[in-house]
C-alpha cells in the first residue's frame, strides 16, 4: 500500500477505527491518562502565553467570539483565533507532550477541540473522547509515514487528527473534514528551529486553526483530497514505512494516547535522554571538563549542532542542552535560554551514534553521556523520564502545571482533571477568564 489511492483508503480506515472511541465511555486508565494530556497541554499553552511575542500578539485587536484564549484575563475570541493563539503559545517552551517516532499530537488537537467544544457547548466527556479519537488518527499517520529531513513534524499530520476531533464535536463527517485539513497543511522545516525563527512556533497554531476552518469549508460545500496525505507524505516530504499502522484493529483499552510521553525539560524532546543522564551525575567543576561525549540514536543527530544566539535555537541543540544542564545542575524553563558561557561549554560536547543503542529505536531512545574531567564520569538512560515506559506521576504533572499556569493554577488543575464531569465545556475555563 504505497500509491496515493491505496493510502487514501488506509487513512479512511484509520479514521473509521478512531471514531469508535467517541462518544465513549473510555476505559478508566485511558480516561485518566487522557485527562492528563488535556491538562498538561493547557498548562504548557499558559506558560508559553506569557512570552513577549504572545503577549504582544494578544494585544492586537482580536475578533469577538465565545472561545477562551488561554491567558489569565485574556477573554475570548472566535474558535479559529483561540485555537491558533493557544496552540502557538504551546510551542514556545518546548514542553508539549509527544509520541514516537516523531510528533506532538496534543498541542495540535487539544486547542482545536477545546475551542470547538466551547462554542458548541459540548460536555467534557465529549471533548475528552474527541481528543482521544483525534490522537489515534494523528498517531497512526505519524507512525505510517517517515518524514524526509528537513521536514518538521508540526503543522500537518497531527492536524488531520485535530480535524477529526473537531468534526466529531461539531457533528460533521470526520472523513470529509479530515480530507480538507489534509489538503491544506502547513509543512515547516527544521532549519527554522536551528536559526531560532519564532514564526516557526505558529505551525501547530495554524494546524489547529485549519482544523476548525475545515469544518467551515465543508459546510460551505468545499471538498478535500483524500489522496493528499499519501501523495505529500509518501512521495514528496516523506515515505511510507508502516502502512499497516493505518488499518490496524483498534483496541479501545489500549489506544495510542497511552503511549505518549510528557516532557519535563524545556527543550526539544531529542535532548531529554542526555539531560536526564547529566542530572544523574555528581556535580562536576566546569573548568575541569575537557570533553563530553554523547552516544545516542541516529534520530537525535538532528540536534548535533551548535546553537545560534537566541532562546529558540538553544532548545534545538543537543550539545547546548548538555552544557546547560552541566552548568545549572537543574532543569527549569530558564535553564535552556541562550547564554554565552553555556555556548562556550557546548563546543566541548560531541555527539555520535552507537549501533547498540540505535538498535533499540524507536521502542526506546537510549543515550549515554561520558564526561571527561580529570576522571571519567558516565551515565546512561534507556528512555527519558516521562516516556510511557517511565511515566511522570500525577503529582509530577500537577507540579509542572502549577509552575506553568500561575494563578489560578490549583483551581484550574482540579477542574481539568475532572473535565469529563462538566456538562458544558463553556464553563470549564471560567476561573481563567476571571483571573
Amino acid at each position: 500500500m504505497t500509491d496515493a489511492a491505496s493510502l487514501a483508503r488506509g487513512v479512511s480506515a484509520a479514521i473509521t477505527q478512531a471514531v469508535r472511541l467517541h462518544p465513549g465511555p473510555l476505559a478508566e486508565p485511558v480516561r485518566r491518562h487522557a485527562l492528563h494530556v488535556v491538562a498538561d497541554t493547557v498548562g504548557v499553552s499558559l506558560g508559553g502565553g506569557r512570552t513577549p511575542e504572545m503577549t504582544h500578539l494578544r494585544a492586537t485587536r482580536l475578533p469577538d467570539g465565545e472561545a477562551t484564549v488561554l491567558a489569565a484575563g485574556a477573554g475570548r475570541s472566535t474558535a479559529e483565533e483561540a485555537a491558533f493563539l493557544n496552540a502557538t503559545a504551546g510551542s514556545f517552551l518546548e514542553l508539549d507532550e509527544g509520541m514516537r517516532p516523531t510528533g506532538h499530537p496534543g498541542m495540535h488537537i487539544v486547542p482545536a477541540a477545546l475551542a470547538a467544544a466551547e462554542v458548541a457547548h459540548r460536555s467534557g466527556a465529549e471533548l475528552l473522547t474527541s481528543v482521544v479519537a483525534g490522537y489515534e488518527v494523528a498517531a497512526r499517520l505519524l507512525t505510517a509515514f517517515r518524514l524526509t529531513p528537513p521536514t518538521h513534524p508540526h503543522g500537518h499530520l497531527a492536524g488531520v487528527g485535530a480535524a477529526v476531533a473537531v468534526a466529531l464535536l461539531l457533528d460533521e463527517d470526520p472523513h470529509a473534514v479530515a480530507a480538507i485539513a489534509a489538503t491544506t497543511p502547513t509543512v515547516p522545516v527544521w532549519n527554522a528551529c536551528y536559526e531560532g525563527a519564532t514564526a516557526r512556533n505558529t505551525a501547530m497554531g495554524l494546524a489547529a486553526q485549519n482544523a476548525l476552518r475545515a469544518v467551515r469549508l465543508h459546510r460551505a460545500g468545499f471538498r478535500g483530497s483524500p489522496e493528499s496525505v499519501g501523495a505529500l507524505f509518501g512521495q514528496v516530504t516523506g515515505q511510507v514505512v508502516a502502512a499497516d499502522a493505518l488499518t490496524a484493529e483498534l483496541d479501545p483499552a489500549n489506544p495510542a494516547v497511552l503511549r505518549n510521553y510528557f516532557k519535563r525539560h524545556s527543550a526539544c524532546a531529542l535532548t531529554h535522554g542526555a539531560v536526564d543522564a547529566v542530572l544523574s551525575l555528581p556535580p562536576v567543576p566546569v573548568d575541569e571538563i575537557s570533553a563530553v561525549e554523547v552516544r545516542t540514536v541516529a534520530n537525535n543527530l538532528k540536534l548535533d549542532r551548535q546553537a545560534a544566539p537566541n532562546d529558540l535555537s538553544s532548545r534545538f541543540s543537543l550539545p547546548y542542552a548538555v552544557a546547560a544542564t552541566l552548568l545549572a545542575r537543574a532543569s527549569q524553563v530558564s535553564t535552556f535560554d541562550y547564554r554565552p558561557p553555556v555556548a562556550e561549554l557546548a563546543r566541548r560536547v560531541s555527539v555520535t551514534v552507537d549501533p547498540a543503542l540505535e538498535a533499540q529505536w524507536p521502542h526506546h531512545s537510549p543515550t549515554q553521556v561520558v564526561v571527561h574531567a580529570g576522571q571519567r564520569l558516565e551515565a546512561s538512560v534507556t528512555d527519558p523520564h516521562g516516556y510511557h515506559h517511565d511515566p511522570l506521576t500525577a503529582d509530577e504533572l500537577r507540579e509542572k502545571f502549577l509552575a506553568l499556569a500561575g494563578e489560578p493554577g490549583p483551581q484550574l488543575w482540579d477542574r481539568l482533571v475532572e473535565l469529563d464531569r462538566e456538562t458544558d465545556v463553556a464553563q470549564l475555563l471560567a476561573p481563567l477568564r476571571g483571573a
